[in-house]
């Protein structure tokens, strides 16, 4: 045998080696590998619009508990007025709230007082007949009569097909705002998933969807189909790829359904061009003794860094930034896409995450916020013995203010007083939130008496000098009675004691300042 013809022997095999090899690893490890990569991204945009759509829910029954837990409605319902509806429960502000109906019941299930938008004013009645649809145990909106006797809030939520469309629900006890009493009723707030909230919450998830009704048909193939979708609530996995895949929700008392349909950003695998995986191998078998080091350094390096990097984040649940000093523009122009893409993401992220724990009147902590931050002081006081302080602060004469100025006065005002317990605040280790209606509450980590008159004074001075307009009870301005109760740090059995046994106190403390003439404070400690 010549040279030439074992050169072109040797030459022949290593070219079908390679061929042989890259065909290998197309057909079993790259394609899979793809399509693996793109049933992860569908899979996770599926886990996005479902996290969207429980935070835009959340959102909700935030909104329905800061409205049910209040004194004022409790006194509404016994005595219902208009006063009372145009005062504080004025059209436009559900409307800025996105809220399309609300419903007030009484514990004997009578409708007292209704909102519903214009989308919905024509269903009503049968809006109205839903909440009685109890026949189920999957399904109640309106509390139990073991709920209602257990005199403490409680609260459903969830979503329904209503008209063809699909509609959030949440509806919680009304009661005192100390969240125990007795129970006068429970307030139900209905927000319709429309066009402009399913644009919101796409923008927010980066997920492109939509929901359309999918009442069963008088067509075979077009019920049956439908009767194999998956409940869109399942969290079953997605095992196939497909340009969009779809989903159901449906009541469980009724017929009623809608269909969720997902569109994807990547939807198909990647077709095998022959020509260029010829040209591809020539090249490899011309250049690959003279450019293998150059390839593992300029390409084969960085990707596998880059490829580490997000398989690290993906374990750890944190996502980091990708270097961006590149020699290859298009590694560079990724890694920058990525890093842009992540900062939108983390920002978008950080929004919907504030939204739950941010009063959307005042701009500060709201209840909700309030209670986490109060776990980890009762868990401190509890474990460690470091006590505390708790404030709760009430404007003085707010009803009269806003029936005689206005709501929109009225919100200006809250949000005056809001801002300037944050200013106080800044100079001490605590938390101000707003608790609910005018009431405000504040957590110091300090728990010296002479201390927290002091703070306690100069919160009051200083909502006073805001000169905000009353002219009640001889005073010129808005005014706030405070009570402060001192949780001492080395008060005995502190874990028979909750959040709201040093609530409660603080409450009795705001009582007595509001029975010495308002504008005052009264500080108490915790056990006395």
């Amino acid at each position: 045998m010549t040279l030439n013809r074992f050169s072109l022997l040797l030459l022949s095999s290593l070219l079908l080696t390679i061929t042989m090899l890259l065909v290998s690893i197309y057909y079993f490890f790259y394609l899979p590998g793809i399509k693996t990569e793109i049933l992860d991204q569908q899979q996770q945009e599926y886990n996005l619009l479902y996290s969207a759509l429980s935070l835009s829910k959340n959102s909700l029954t935030t909104l329905c508990y800061d409205y049910a837990v209040w004194d004022e409605l409790v006194e509404y319902v016994g005595n219902p007025t208009d006063d009372f509806v145009q005062s504080n429960m004025p059209d436009n502000a559900f409307e800025a709230a996105n809220i399309d109906a609300v419903f007030v019941i009484d514990t004997n299930n009578k409708l007292i007082w209704d909102y519903q938008d214009d989308s919905l004013k024509s269903s009503r009645s049968s809006l109205v007949h839903l909440f009685h649809q109890q026949n189920t145990e999957y399904f109640a909106i309106l509390p139990t009569a073991a709920e209602i006797a257990s005199q403490t809030v409680s609260s459903r939520s969830g979503y329904l097909v209503f008209d063809g469309a699909l509609i959030y629900f949440s509806n919680t006890t009304i009661l005192p705002s100390t969240g125990h009493g007795e129970i006068a009723g429970s307030l139900t707030m209905v927000r319709l998933v429309d066009k402009a909230l399913i644009n919101d919450i796409s923008q927010f998830s980066l997920v492109k969807f939509s929901i359309e009704d999918a009442q069963t048909s008088t067509s075979t193939s077009t019920s049956t189909s439908t009767n194999k979708m998956q409940e869109f609530f399942s969290l079953k996995k997605i095992e196939t790829i497909a340009p969009s895949h779809n989903w159901l929700i449906r009541n469980t008392f009724d017929d009623q359904v809608v269909q969720v349909t997902l569109h994807h950003k990547k939807v198909s695998l990647p077709q095998l061009d022959w020509v260029s995986a010829i040209s591809i191998l020539l090249s490899i078998v011309l250049i690959v003794s003279l450019s293998l080091m150059a390839l593992s350094r300029l390409l084969i390096k960085p990707l596998i860094r880059f490829n580490k990097s997000i398989n690290d984040s993906s374990d750890d649940n944190f996502i980091s930034k990708m270097a961006s000093n590149h020699f290859i523009d298009e590694l560079e122009n990724v890694s920058y896409s990525f890093n842009q893409l992540l900062l939108k993401f983390n920002a978008q992220q950080n929004y919907l995450e504030t939204l739950t724990v941010q009063d959307s009147l005042t701009g500060i902590t709201n209840r909700r916020g309030l209670e986490a931050f109060t776990k980890r002081i009762i868990a401190r006081w509890h474990l460690e013995n470091v006590g505390f302080s708790v404030m709760m602060i009430d404007v003085d004469n707010f009803k009269y203010f806003n029936d005689k100025q206005g709501h929109l006065k009225g919100d200006d005002a809250l949000t005056a007083v809001a801002t300037s317990l944050l200013e106080v605040m800044a100079q001490y280790d605590g938390l101000a939130a707003r608790y609910g209606g005018e009431e405000f509450c504040i957590i110091l980590a300090d728990n010296h008496h002479q201390n927290i008159l002091k703070v306690a004074e100069e919160i009051r001075e200083s909502i006073e000098k805001l000169h905000i307009s009353n002219n009640i009870d001889d005073r010129d301005w808005l005014t706030v009675s405070i009570g402060v109760v001192v949780v001492d740090d080395k008060l005995a059995d502190v874990e028979k004691y909750n959040f709201s046994d040093v609530l409660q106190h603080a409450d009795e403390q705001l009582y007595l300042a509001k029975q010495a003439g308002r504008n005052t404070a009264k500080v108490t400690k915790f056990g006395d």
